[in-house]
């Protein structure tokens, strides 16, 4: 366990000042991202699954109108989640012409969704879509929140679009860069960093918003810690991977990587039984409590979205506990 956390495994401590600034201001930024674009999720996810509830009803035409109207805070929340990899991924170029290049194109893209996005709900607007600029549902002052956003994400496109054509030269990330990215299966590989960071994101919106609303004054005071728990489990088990696994120099990886592994799967099954143990005792729980805590994820009368969440953590330990068995046969 030492060992682990020995100083000299890690990237950040043989850094400079001022690698170290540039290092913490970026991850800094994909912090903020992450927590804005969570809460941004949280709020289209309440949209989607009015669609869904539709659909479920036999109502379809509600659920495109439902659909079409909730699409610019869906928008909002793709955008977001494109930011955070944009982020993520400055610390794991490969070839720093080719970041670039792309980190360009990806700025222009942004800066077009966004401008549509405006477009949309002006449009909206125009026709009746929507009765006023603040109507309250799914957020509070949608779609003001949405159209405000869109100017923000426009802003930060072109500040890199600047930055990219200007700058690049004089105000250079000097910063190691932390796990390059996987160049085998590339694609399954954001994939599956994708959904695991939209569970994280769900995690992370739904765990603050159920401590905030929760009564933990009744009898199923017991079930709402342990879903709260669970929820925020997946953001810091990315949060680990992210901040402390790629944090580990590339020769310590394969020998740090299966104990690590082991730690985040025993944490996993903890907060798993923990969970199957509060609702062994109380079965009415969820109908009875969870409803009040956290409305999305106890819409159904099988509790899919948090057993989602209660596994999710436990599969991707189970699958990095693999990978470091696999590591550690290669170099034995």
């Amino acid at each position: 366990m030492k060992k682990l956390f020995d100083k000299d495994n890690f990237i950040f401590f043989d850094m400079n000042k001022e690698q170290k600034k540039q290092s913490l201001i970026t991850s800094l930024f994909l912090i903020i991202a992450f927590v804005i674009a969570s809460f941004i999720f949280l709020y289209a996810f309440y949209g989607f699954v009015d669609c869904i509830g539709s659909i479920v009803s036999g109502s379809m035409d509600v659920a495109i109108s439902d659909l079409l109207r909730n699409l610019p805070l869906i928008l909002c929340s793709f955008m977001s989640i494109w930011v955070i990899l944009l982020l993520q991924a400055s610390f794991r170029r490969v070839n720093d012409e080719k970041w670039f290049k792309s980190l360009l194109k990806n700025a222009i893209a942004l800066i077009a969704f966004a401008v549509t996005n405006i477009i949309y709900i002006i449009v909206g607007l125009a026709i009746g879509k929507y009765t006023s600029m603040v109507e309250g549902s799914p957020s509070r002052i949608y779609p003001l929140d949405a159209f405000m956003y869109s100017f923000i994400i426009i802003a930060l496109g072109v500040f890199v679009v600047l930055y990219v054509k200007k700058y690049h030269e004089k105000l250079q990330y000097l910063a190691p860069k932390h796990g390059e990215i996987v160049t085998k299966a590339r694609g399954l590989y954001c994939t599956f960093v994708s959904f695991w960071m939209l569970f994280a994101m769900f995690g992370l919106s739904a765990g603050l918003y159920s401590i905030f609303i929760y009564d933990f004054m009744h009898e199923h005071v017991f079930f709402g810690i342990a879903v709260i728990l669970v929820y925020l489990l997946s953001p810091f088990m990315l949060a680990m991977w992210e901040f402390f696994y790629n944090e580990i120099k590339e020769e310590k990886k394969k020998e740090l990587l299966l104990p690590l592994s082991l730690i985040s799967l025993g944490v996993s099954v903890l907060f798993a039984v923990l969970y199957i143990v509060s609702l062994s005792l109380n079965k009415d729980a969820p109908s009875n409590a969870g409803f009040g805590m956290f409305p999305v994820a106890f819409a159904a009368s099988v509790n899919i979205a948090t057993l989602l969440m209660v596994f999710t953590p436990v599969i991707v330990s189970i699958v990095m506990t693999i990978k470091g068995i696999l590591l550690r046969k290669k170099t034995a």
